[in-house]
């Protein structure tokens, strides 16, 4: 749910769990290559340019290099861009998207693209596009780097399965974040 929290709250916020994260990925040897944040925060970000750049120098301060995975079209990616910041640009394949770029509302019908078959269709034309397939039919131009399947639905698995094996069958490259050509 949605929670308002002051600047410092949301970067003492951001701090915190990317320390955990990190210690743990350290204890395999591992580092965390990129920071995505989730749910309302998220979501509350790509309409809030004042919260996209707490949250954007939040980022750039843990480490410069740090990938940072936004929504395509966000104000998240408008924030990373005035920081000059790597930057991922991700798209929903569950969801579908409004005339302006958002989301539909979880609360309209239609929000939610549950079939594999059409998820896969969707994610496979915005990919070769490279623009936001919008519910009305509209195309939005776009830089897509990377594809979201929420795993709050039954079919969840099933779609990513399906998403990937479309992908993959229609010549597209699938790599690791860290290791895209822009970050190398």
């Amino acid at each position: 749910k949605r929670i308002n929290l002051s600047p410092f709250e949301v970067e003492k916020l951001i701090i915190d769990q990317y320390e955990i994260l990190q210690s743990i990925a350290h204890k395999y040897d591992e580092k965390v290559t990129h920071i995505k944040p989730h749910g309302a925060l998220n979501n509350m970000a790509c309409e809030n340019l004042e919260l996209s750049i707490t949250l954007a120098k939040t980022i750039y301060g843990i480490d410069k290099d740090i990938i940072y995975l936004v929504p395509t079209g966000s104000k998240m990616e408008v924030a990373a861009k005035k920081l000059n910041m790597k930057i991922a640009c991700e798209i929903f394949a569950d969801r579908n998207y409004e005339d302006d770029g958002s989301l539909v509302s979880r609360s309209k019908p239609n929000a939610l693209i549950t079939d594999p078959n059409i998820a896969k269709k969707h994610v496979l034309s915005m990919v070769e596009n490279q623009s936001l397939n919008c519910l009305s039919g509209k195309k939005i131009p776009c830089e897509i780097d990377s594809v979201c399947i929420h795993g709050d639905n039954k079919s969840s698995l099933e779609t990513a399965k399906s998403i990937k094996q479309n992908l993959i069958d229609n010549n597209l490259t699938l790599r690791a974040l860290n290791k895209m050509k822009k970050f190398i």
